[in-house]
């Protein structure tokens, strides 16, 4: 499968030449940004010869909360979903790292309290891991605050509530960093504009718990039972911005990012500036999961050609 043109993509439970996925320019999902949407990887193993994909499941139940959450009526089911994210990776033969997008969204041309039609689409393009998972990557506090609860949820993974990450991202990127960091109404730590964030400090794990404004994010979970499993201090509660810089290592994690160590924030080295070695226990923890390597909890991968 070429990474720029797979050759099929599904929508509303076909699978359709990749360019033919269209949407009108009247639908609400582009008039409004009324879309929900999964970000998830998928996970070529040489040594089983086969493709996992990674929390299927659990992202399943993730768009159909956020459809609940935004009142959509659809008429399909998890199963459905399931399924045909399976079908799509087999008809377009991947067996390397990729990344999965499936989108649900307000179709026809209603306006802005419209419940439907809902169509959805999946898309799975090959992604192999960025370099910064060694390197690190630069932060910047941002000045753009994370939208509250009571604002546009972050808990629900809405197309629209990305604006909020991009304005932070890009105005990080014209100041010279990789990537914003913002924070909350309250002035604590959120996350970043894709991704939530750890720290190390004092030989405890923290990261900004679910009630700080960030999305319930599945590789979170996924780094929090780990670090458990591993005998590994792990509190969720609010962060100041000063603890960033004080700690002994910062990483982000997210479904497309994995797990990348943060070496600078704001111009202030963590740590000793380079990976720290909790994050590199963790990383190799992270990707001996994923691919099967390591045991995991029924249901964390799902096998795409030999299940």
């Amino acid at each position: 499968m070429s990474k720029s043109a797979p050759q099929f993509i599904v929508l509303n439970g076909n699978l359709i030449p990749y360019e033919e996925a269209v949407v009108h320019v009247m639908s609400p999902a582009l008039k409004y940004g009324l879309s929900v949407f999964e970000g998830l990887r998928a996970y070529w193993s040489a040594a089983d010869q086969d493709l996992y994909v990674f929390r299927l499941q659990d992202h399943t139940d993730r768009l159909l909360q956020s459809m609940k959450l935004l009142r959509f009526q659809h008429g399909f089911d998890g199963a459905e979903i399931n399924r045909m994210t399976l079908d799509l990776l087999r008809r377009n033969d991947v067996r390397a790292a990729a990344h999965i997008r499936t989108t649900a969204y307000l179709d026809g041309k209603g306006e802005q309290q419209a419940k439907g039609p809902v169509s959805y689409a999946i898309s799975a393009l090959e992604k192999p891991r960025t370099s910064k998972i060694d390197a690190g990557i630069r932060c910047q506090i941002s000045s753009w605050m994370r939208m509250a609860d009571n604002v546009m949820p972050p808990r629900i993974k809405c197309g629209g509530n990305y604006v909020n990450g991009r304005l932070a991202r890009y105005q990080a990127i014209v100041d010279g960093y990789d990537e914003a960091i913002l924070l909350n109404t309250q002035g604590k730590v959120a996350e970043g504009p894709g991704t939530c964030i750890f720290f190390v400090r004092r030989g405890e794990l923290v990261t900004p718990d679910m009630a700080s404004g960030i999305l319930e994010s599945l590789t979170r979970d996924t780094v929090i039972r780990l670090a458990r499993e591993g005998g590994i201090a792990v509190s969720e509660r609010a962060v100041d911005r000063t603890e960033l810089y004080a700690a002994d290592e910062v990483f982000m994690v997210g479904s497309a990012a994995e797990l990348v160590p943060v070496v600078d924030i704001d111009g202030i080295a963590i740590g000793a500036g380079a990976r720290g070695p909790l994050t590199a226990q963790l990383q190799q923890a992270y990707f001996e999961t994923v691919t099967g390597t390591r045991p995991s909890p029924a249901g964390w991968l799902t096998s795409v050609y030999k299940g």
